[in-house]
This record gives C-alpha cells, sequence and structure tokens, in this order.
C-alpha cells in the first residue's frame, strides 16, 4: 500500500537551529583576554615594592659621634680634548659624495658613460649592538642586505649598519630612494 507522505513531520525540522553568537561577543571576549594577559605582563615587569624598615629610636650617643662629611672637589672637565674623533678617522677611510657629483653622476650613468668606482651606503651607527640588529632587521623587511660591523674607535664601540658594496651608482641611488621612503637616513661613500 502506497503511504501519504505529505503531512509528515520531518525530525529534522523539529529541531530548533542553534543560533550563532554574535561577532561584539567575539570582539568583547578577545578584549577581555587581551586585557588580562597585558595585566600578566605588567606584573611580571613592575618591580617589588620595596620593604619599609621598622625605624628605632636614635641615641643622643649615637648622633655625637657621626663625623661631618668633608667637603671633595670635583675635577674639570678637559675641555681641549674632541669628544668625538670620527672627524679625523673617516677621512683615511672613506671619501663621502657630495650631491652635486650625485647628479652629475646620475646624467652620466644615463648617457653610459660613468666612472667605474665601489660605494657602500651606510644607514646607521649605534652605540648598542640590539639597535644596529633591529635596524638591519628593518632593512631585511624592505629588501635590502645590511651587515653590522663593529669598530672600537678611542675606547668606544660603534655598530655601523652598512649595505653594499655596489659597482652601479644608479644601485645605489635606488636604494637610498627606497630607504628615504621609509624614512631612514643613508649615505652614500666611495671606497678608495
Amino acid at each position: 500500500m502506497p503511504r501519504d507522505y505529505k503531512n509528515r513531520i520531518n525530525s529534522n525540522n523539529t529541531r530548533k537551529k542553534k543560533r550563532p553568537i554574535p561577532g561584539y561577543w567575539w570582539l568583547i571576549t578577545g578584549l577581555l583576554i587581551g586585557g588580562f594577559a597585558m595585566f600578566l605582563s605588567d606584573l611580571e615587569e613592575a618591580p617589588n615594592k620595596p620593604v619599609t624598615d621598622v625605624k628605632r629610636p636614635v641615641n643622643q650617643q649615637d648622633v655625637r659621634d657621626v663625623k661631618k662629611p668633608i667637603a671633595t672637589t670635583a675635577k674639570p672637565i678637559d675641555s681641549t680634548k674632541p669628544r668625538f674623533d670620527f672627524y679625523q678617522i673617516l677621512p683615511d677611510m672613506e671619501i663621502v659624495i657630495p650631491e652635486h657629483e650625485i647628479e652629475e653622476r646620475r646624467r652620466l650613468e644615463g648617457t653610459g658613460k660613468s666612472k667605474p668606482g665601489t660605494f657602500i651606503i651606510q644607514i646607521g651607527s649605534f652605540k648598542k649592538a640590539q639597535q644596529a640588529d633591529t635596524l638591519r632587521a628593518r632593512l631585511a623587511l624592505l629588501g635590502i642586505e645590511s651587515t653590522v660591523q663593529t669598530v672600537n674607535q678611542s675606547g668606544s664601540i660603534w655598530h655601523r649598519v652598512k649595505s653594499g658594496p655596489y659597482t652601479s651608482f644608479r644601485m645605489v641611488d635606488k636604494i637610498q630612494n627606497r630607504l628615504h621612503r621609509n624614512n631612514i637616513d643613508s649615505i652614500a661613500i666611495k671606497l678608495k
């Protein structure tokens, strides 16, 4: 015998469908979790509060035994010695290219009459190696290969971030333009 399926109730339709969680609840939950994580990291970084000592009464005898401090004279700073001496060191190693020569080289390279040379780009010089590595990583994200050169100048250590050497001044100009667009100062240096 045939069955009548017209008035039959489907078991799947009788169940209530679960409503999805709205997006703003996910946002609120994420903000709460992030705030809690910041709170925990702040607790780790906060120094411990110093413990205050219990003050004891001072005896008159203790006060009399204290000697008066002796006045010391401060040594004057030697103003004849320059603070930086790289002004004397750099001219021996490298030649800084003036702007008018850069324009002339661009014009000559366009005509194919440029003089050969080896160039490097100094992008930064830092006291701390971590700062130099940070800049080097930033340059890597821009697609610029660089090295960190450690130099000892008059007892202080400097970490220089350099890129190169380049034989084409057009490549130097291209990299300097990319650095300038990303607010990074640089200087082109011709090696002897």
